[in-house]
Order: structure tokens, then sequence, then C-alpha cells
């Protein structure tokens, strides 16, 4: 371990009261993101004058386009490698008002612009107008998970409303990347954004007057930014509301009813919100409060400066659609593709009185996830929040994909093992800087509620300072280290001066030993000669007290010097003298009879009285509080140190950013190395290509698992034939063609759902830039994996099951493109099945009818009516394929009848053995016999009403004997018996004539 010169200065034993030695008391970065990579697509529209005209002084060709385009006009949305217009066309995106309702377009009113005035030119303040971009930013702040950033902006020119997805464990420096990529005009914030955020947006902002920065800042109320306000303002836009609706939606807890005219009304709220979220991710709570924090400027500035009705407004402030758009150069998901696949999913404690308010507090751990298998491997907390931000934002740029795998492999090489075992154990001894510095500037020493000097600040900064040179040096010692990119930027990041002036300059001024045995920071001799000076005289009170205790006894009377006991020292009172107390008075035996000097008793304790005398006042005054004056000139010192400290905080957060991307990457290896996965082969090719995959959750907890393989091709876009890599990772080998949907049936727990998991969580684990549980693996860039797993259900939601089913669904197909991966499950079950086999049908044709742009689909189903129904049919785009199983009906045990192979094949089951599924899980075996007896009855398409009233032979004679006893019973005379029978007899008399109508040798 890299260290420091100690000091060999014995440690000082100074103690808060200090006294003659007969009674001694021993009391008590920001750097830069990168260039935003935004999520564009072409946007059909109505071509306008407006995007030629010479007004238009902002270029907006590289502005973000929607990744969801709804229109009521066109149920096929637009994506990002659709065909350029050739043509004009009027095909409006997200309608947001009525054209009767607005008789004067944008375009008319430019035209009218054009055509009024002088010069037939918009004026210069109409110009600024219709180039104005009013952007809103919130963060909030999740605790040690970092912050998450919200984000909507309105473009004039292009009436369109921006809502970018939410970024969660992003910090200030997103925001710059916000303003690099929106360039606003006018920027929002609330009255309540973090103190950072308002800081950073205000250096970039204008003066009152106009000058310095590029945009105008505005505090807005911070009810403008909560989500319902933004959720409902975004309603009242009927968002993709313009055509008429074949069937309104409403539910008993709407507060109005339709009316009479119910054609014209747009249906209920309830209704509006289910079909908002087919298009909006409402999950991006920050940026949907964004978005009606705009809203609500628009409103008062189309208030504060039209009069009603004004066509000008329209020109100004209309919308036409709202869109979505990504930041970075990274792959969309959502919190149900999250949850669906197990890639993040935290664990609360059961205890609800043992879990925090806040998500920081909660107490929550990470529970059985993807990301969980490597979290406990990342040692620094600073790895633990990079490592996260990577499963978070899995990226698409096929370089930094291929320099993570890069670095995998050179951390997997046998001759590196021991070093990297090594560098790990260093590397749990890093502390995250950025917090400790933090508490630096607070003046805060110590790091959580156990005040101790080894996890003060400057224990922390010293290790740390330490422990990154030592890094340094052992990742400059590998073999090929220059090959790797992240060693050598810690190589170039880690300033080794001006660090190990750091870890100097704090060695040469915190004693630690003796700040071990006072309990606080305590500064070395030779700093400064004042406090050295003091503290020789303050450990050399104890003779000098004695020295003052003897003359003070010998000017006191005789019969009083067995009173006065010692002459002690109190910081902060000063020197006093100890003299004892009478038990029967309760005060001192003296008190200074017999002297001109007045004894003034200052407190009781201990048996004893402390008193200030004449003499005790002169030490005062030509000593001083020694004590209190160590303490404080050791206090400047120490504040001096955290300033200097403070001057390199820019080079010691660097160093601390950058090993913890490199404890992340260890991370991977490790887990990588462990299990043994591979590297998957990267391509720009529209492809997924796995062989051997496994489910890396599932074989954790079986004790086999068989792997799979998996071929699919999405649409190729534009082009015919996709551009294919020419470096070795984007080399797709020669592949025959492969189907973009397959449609998997077969028997339950044949491991269907695990199959369509696995196929998402490697395209999602190589896109981290991590190796994959699968033999080999060649996986195209994916923009987004889309899910319809599980239904997440709460009762806060107001919604069914069902519904929840559906608007999943409809938000994967607005927002799907060619480079999508798509994972159904099971889709249509919570309905009648003829209507949820109609549903998944219809989807699955959607998809597979979009010719070059279809998105790679992978559906589980149990539905094979769709099948012997002729309504799909295999084709090149569309295969069939099933969970292999073993059937042995003959088996006495019904455990052993079928037997699950877990092989995934081509073609397609013929039945679910729903019954047989029962059966192994202890459902009675009659009512497994009826259930197979109805079913084979319905493939038949036999009429069930007809064949359930027909009788078998022995429910014909059991009817037969029945009817039998009943006819004998209405035959047989019951009248009273005759007199001649006792009435002792008369039950007998009833009993034979019951048993001979119900002899068993009745004739039928």
């Amino acid at each position: 371990m890299a260290s420091y010169p100690r000091s060999s200065q014995p440690p000082l034993n100074p103690s808060p009261a200090i006294s003659a030695p007969l009674e001694r008391n021993r009391g008590a970065m920001s750097s830069r993101s990168r260039t935003p990579y935004p999520i564009k697509r072409h946007v059909v529209s109505s071509p306008t004058p407006r995007d030629q005209g010479p007004h238009r002084n902002r270029s907006l060709s590289n502005r973000p386009r929607a990744t969801s385009t709804v229109s009521p006009r066109s149920a096929t949305p637009v994506y990002e490698s659709s065909p350029p217009l050739l043509a004009p066309a009027h095909i409006p995106g997200v309608l947001l008002r009525s054209p009767s309702k607005y008789p004067l377009t944008s375009e008319q009113a430019f035209e009218s612009g054009r055509s009024g005035g002088d010069d037939g030119l918009l004026s210069e303040e109409s110009a600024d107008a219709m180039n104005e971009i009013i952007a809103a930013i919130d963060m909030r702040d999740r605790g040690p998970r970092g912050s998450t950033i919200g984000c909507a902006y309105y473009v004039v020119l292009e009436e369109t409303l921006y809502l970018l997805e939410d970024v969660a464990m992003a910090g200030v420096d997103l925001v710059e990347t916000l303003l690099l990529h929106v360039q606003p005009t006018t920027v929002l914030i609330s009255s309540r954004a973090p103190e950072s955020l308002a800081q950073l947006l205000a250096s970039g902002s204008q003066d009152i007057n106009g000058n310095g920065g590029a945009y105008i800042l505005r505090n807005l109320n911070s009810a403008d930014f909560r989500y319902e306000t933004g959720k409902n303002k975004l309603l009242d836009l009927h968002l993709g509301m313009d055509g008429p609706q074949s069937m309104l939606y409403t539910t008993v807890v709407d507060d109005t009813v339709l009316e009479a005219d119910a054609h014209q009304s747009q249906g209920s709220r309830q209704g509006q919100l289910m079909r908002l979220a087919t298009s909006i991710n409402l999950d991006s709570q920050l940026s949907v409060g964004c978005a009606g924090a705009v809203l609500s400027d628009i409103q008062r500035r189309t208030t504060a400066q039209y009069l009603p009705n004004d066509p000008d407004a329209l020109v100004a402030f209309g919308i036409r659609s709202v869109q979505m758009f990504s930041l970075f150069n990274s792959m969309f998901v959502n919190a149900d593709t999250l949850a669906s696949l197990q890639i993040m999913q935290s664990e609360y404690h059961p205890n609800s009185h043992q879990r925090g308010p806040t998500g920081s507090t909660s107490g929550a751990k990470e529970s059985l996830s993807v990301y969980g298998l490597f979290s406990h491997l990342a040692a620094t907390p600073q790895g633990k929040l990079k490592l996260r931000r990577m499963f978070l934002q899995p990226s698409i740029d096929i370089d930094l994909i291929c320099e993570r795998q890069w670095t995998i492999s050179f951390f997997l090489r046998p001759s590196n093992a021991d070093a990297l075992c090594g560098i790990s154990k260093d590397l749990r001894k890093i502390k995250d800087m950025k917090y400790v510095v933090l508490l630096l500037r607070k003046g805060i020493d110590s790091v959580g509620r156990k005040i101790t000097v080894a996890n003060s600040v400057w224990a922390m900064l010293q290790k740390f300072a330490a422990y990154s040179l030592q890094l340094r040096e052992s990742l400059r010692a590998l073999p090929d280290a220059e090959t790797v990119k992240i060693i050598k930027k810690v190589i170039q990041v880690i300033d080794p001066i001006e660090i190990r002036q750091v870890g100097e300059l704090i060695t040469e001024t915190i004693d630690s030993e003796q700040s071990v045995d006072r309990g606080r920071i305590a500064v070395k001799q030779g700093i400064d000669a004042n406090l050295d000076e003091r503290k020789r005289s303050y450990d050399g009170m104890e003779s000098f007290l004695a020295s003052v205790i003897a003359k003070l006894r010998s000017s006191v009377p005789e019969w009083a010097r067995n009173y006065v006991k010692n002459c002690i020292f109190f910081p902060q009172l000063g020197f006093l003298t100890v003299v004892s107390i009478n038990p029967q008075t309760g005060t001192g035996n003296y008190d200074g009879e017999g002297l001109s000097d007045t004894w003034k008793c200052m407190f009781l304790a201990d048996g004893s009285a402390y008193y200030k005398n004449q003499q005790m006042k002169e030490l005062d005054e030509e000593l001083g509080d020694l004590y209190c004056m160590i303490i404080d000139r050791e206090i400047e010192i120490i504040h001096q140190l955290a300033v200097t400290i403070l001057g390199w905080e820019t080079a010691i957060i660097a160093a601390s950013e950058v090993l913890g991307e490199l404890d992340s990457l260890i991370a991977l290896a490790t887990l990588c190395g462990q299990n043994k996965w591979t590297a998957p082969k990267m391509t720009n090719t529209n492809i997924i290509h796995i062989e051997g995959g496994r489910h890396p959750l599932q074989e954790l907890v079986t004790t086999s698992f068989i792997p799979n393989n998996c071929f699919m091709t999405g649409g190729t876009g534009n082009h015919i034939h996709e551009l294919k890599d020419k470096s070795l990772s984007g080399a797709v080998d020669n592949l025959p063609e492969a189907p973009s949907s397959v449609i998997i049936t077969g028997p339950n727990h044949s491991g269907k759902s695990v199959y369509l998991k696995q196929v998402a969580i490697i395209v999602y684990l190589a896109h981290v830039g991590c190796f994959v549980p699968a033999e080999h693996a060649q996986i195209g860039l994916t923009d987004r994996i889309l899910t319809r797993i599980s239904t997440r259900e709460s009762v806060a939601r107001l919604e069914s099951a069902f519904a929840i089913d559906l608007r999943q669904v409809a938000f994967t197909m607005n927002f799907a493109t060619r480079r999508s991966l798509i994972i159904i499950d099971e889709f249509g079950k919570g309905t009648n099945s003829h209507d949820g086999a109609g549903l998944m049908t219809a989807a699955i044709n959607h998809f597979a009818s979009l010719g070059c742009e279809r998105p790679k689909l992978l559906v589980a189903t149990h539905f094979h009516e769709i099948f012997e129904g002729g309504f799909l049919a295999e084709s090149a785009e569309l295969a069939f394929a099933h969970m292999k199983i073993y059937i042995d009906l003959d088996t006495p045990s019904t455990e052993d009848q079928v037997t699950y192979l877990y092989q995934f094949a081509p073609g397609r089951s013929v039945s679910s053995f729903g019954s047989r599924c029962a059966a192994m899980n202890g459902v009675d075996q009659a009512i497994v016999d009826r259930a197979e007896s109805i079913i084979l009855q319905m493939v038949r398409h036999e009429d069930l009403e007809v064949v359930c009233s027909t009788l078998s032979e022995d429910e014909t004679q059991k009817l037969g004997v029945a009817e039998a006893v009943a006819r004998a019973f209405l035959v047989e005379d019951f009248m009273q018996p005759q007199i001649t029978i006792p009435k002792s007899q008369i039950k007998t008399w009833y009993r034979s004539k019951l048993e001979k109508i119900l002899a068993p040798d009745l004739p039928v």
C-alpha cells in the first residue's frame, strides 16, 4: 500500500480538566456530457411555406422527432426509416384540435402576414415569436440513487410539444446536454427546484436587460409542475380525438355523465386518460409535470398578449402534436419492461414500520434481478451508481458497446487474474469523494451517526489518495494496458502530483494517533509554533498546579490547610480552588476566612466545592483558557487545510468518478467470468441470432437448464439490403433468411415465457456492453424493447387487468420501429376467448404487415383456434414454433404422463394440455376426465348443449329405474290403514309399502 511518512511525535494526552498530581482528573465532475443522440423520426406532415421561409433563422433539421405518432386518420405509425415524401401529402401527425374549431391555420396566418404590410415580410417581433422555444426542466433528488430529471419543451415554429422520457440516475451535467439539445429561448423552473439546478440555469440566462445569456429564466409556482396538473392539461388538448368515436367509455367514478348529444362529446375522463396513455408514457411523471408548466405558461401568454379569438394567438401558440423524445444514444426501456424482464426489482422490508418515507431511506434492497447479479460485485458506492446507470440506459452506440466488451475480455485474461483480484481489494477502500467533498464544504468532519476518527473525511481522503495512486500504478503495470480505454482514462484523469499532494498534506497536518486518543481531529507538532507552545504549557500544567496549590495552602490559616484539597483547571471556567464540603451544612469547610481575598463558590460536585479567588483570577488573566485557545487554533488550521484541499476538488472528484467507472466494468467482468458468458457480436444489421441461449436468473434456481436458439430478422427499412459493418464486431455471418415474427405455442409449464424473457434479456445485456449467457450471439442494434408480459395491477389505477394489457399493446404499436424487439406473452386472456383471439390475431397481423418497417416480434399464446381457423398462415416473415414435450398417457403415474423437454422447435403445438397440467397439480381426476371430454367435443365443433343433453346407457338405465319408482309410488294407496291394525304397527305398515316400491327387482 502506498503510504506517507508518519511523525514520531508521541501523542499528547490532554484532559478537559487538569489538576495537581495528587487529585488528577481524567474526565471525559462537472464534466459536460457527450453530444446527445436524439431518436429521430420522419414525421409526415403537411408541407408549409414556413419550412423554407426567410424568417426561420434557427435550424430545426436536427430537432428530435417523435417516438410515437398517432392520428385518427392513420392507423399505422410513422417510423424512423420511412421513405421521404415524394409528393406533397396532407397526413397530419397527432392532431390536438379540430380544424372546424380553428378555421384559420398557422400556414394561412403566415400567408396572410406575408401578403399584408408594406414589405410583405414578417416583422422582426413576429419572426422572434415564431422562433421561440419554451422549455421546462424539473429535477427530483432520489438520495443515494442520484436525481431524476424531466423536461418538456414547445417549439412555436413546429407547433409541437416534446416530452422527455424521465432520466434516472442523472445530475446537473445532463441539464447542460438538454440545453444544448433543445436550445430554448425561455426556460421555466419550479420555485422549489434544487439549488444546483437553479444555479446552473441562472449562470446561462439573460440578465434583466436581456444581455449575457442564451435564454430567459423564469421561476413558476411549484403547483404548475405537479403531475396531476400536467396530466389534466394534456387531457384538455384532446390528443388524437378529432375523428368521431364509435364507442364512448365512461365509469361510475366520472364526475359528469354524458350529455344527450353524446356524439359530440369526447367521452369520460377515464376513457381519455386510457387513450392518452397509448401515445404518451405517463410513467414519466416529471416530464408530464413539465408539460403542464409549459402549457400553463402558454395559456398565460395567450391571455396577456392576445384578445379572445385573435388569429395571431393561433399562429404563435397553436399545438398540433405532442411527441416524446429520448436523449443520448441509448435504448428505450420503460418501467413495464424493467419489471417484466426482472432487470431491476426492489425488495422492501416486510415490516412497514422499518421503511423510510422516501426512496432514499426506504430501506429497499435489490431483489433477484439481472442488475442484482452484478450490484454486489461493485466495490465502491460510485461504482454501484455507474453500474445502475448502465442498466438504466443501455447504449446503442456500437463503438461504446465494443469498447466495454474489449475491457471485459482484457480483465478476464488468465494472466490478469491475480492483478484483478488485487485491484478489486483496493477499490473496496475507495469511497465516493463527491459525498466526502460535500461534507468538507459543509464543515462536517465525520460520516455517519457514530463520530470516530476512522470515519472522518480526512481519513477517507487520505485513504483515497493512497489507494487511488496505488490503483493507478497497478493498472499501468498490466500488460497491453494501453489498449484498454478505461485504463488509459484512469491513468490520464488521476493526476499523481495533485492526488499525492492531497495525501501528503493531510498526513503532515493530521495526527491520527493523537486524534484517536482525544476523540477529535488533532494537529501534528511543527505545523504552528504558537500552537506547539500552548500545548507544551498545557501538558506541563500538572507540575505547575502542584506549585500553585502549595503556595495557596501556605497563605491560608493553618487550621484550614487540610480543607484546601487541590487546584484544578476547567476549560472555559478557568482555574479553581477545590475545598472539601461540610456534610452537615452542605457548604465548603473554608471560604476565605482570615484573608482579605473574596472566595466565591462556583459550584458543588463530587463532595467538593469549587471556588474562584484572587489568585485563580490572576492565573486566568496570566495564562488564559489554554485548552480553548488550543482548540480554536486547531480549528483554524483544519479550516485552512479544508480550503486548500477544496482547491483540488475537481481533481479529486474526477479521480473518484473514473474509479467508479472502472469498478462498474470490473463488476461486469467478474460475473461474466464466473458464469462463463460469451461476448456477443454487435452489428448494424437488424438481426438476432442466438445459439445456446440461457436465462441468467432461471438457471440459478434449477438443477439443469436447457439452452435454446433464436434466429430473427427485422425490417430493412429504406434499403433492400441493409448496410453491413466492415469491422469484425459488426461482421454478419452468411445466414439464411429468418422470420421477423415468431409465434410460440405449447403446454403450460413448458418454458414459453422463460424463452421470451431470455431472448429479451440477452439483447438487453448485449446493449449494456456485457457478455451474454449464450454459446454464440449475434445481436443487431435494437432501439427499444417493448413488452406485454406482466400486468401490474393497482387499486389506485382505476383500470381493469385487461385494460392495462390493452394499453401496453397500444403503447407498443405506437412506439415500435423496425429496430424494436417486442415481447407479447398471452395477450387477450383477460376477456372472452373469441375477443382475445381476435385481438391477438389483429395485433400480429399489424406488425407482420408493416413490410420493410416490421419489428422483431416474439409471441406466446394458447389461442390455437387462430391457426385452426386459418387466420394466420406461415410465411417468410411469420413463423410458428413450440416447446417440445414427451407424452405417454399409458403411464400410471399422472406426473409422468407429460414430460417437458424445454426445447424450442419449429412448428406449432396441437394442444396446450391444460387438463394434464391440472392433473399434475392435484385437481381431482373426475374433473380432469370431464374437462377432457368437453375439450374433445369442442375440438369436433359439436353443439355442447345437445351433447350434454344426450344420456349414456348407464344414465338411461338409472333414469328408467327412477321413473318406475315414481310411477309405483303414485299408484300405491297410502290412505289411512285399517282399524284392525294396532297403532304400534302403523309405522311398519308404511315401511312395508315403501320397501315394496323401492324393491330392487321392480320391473322397469
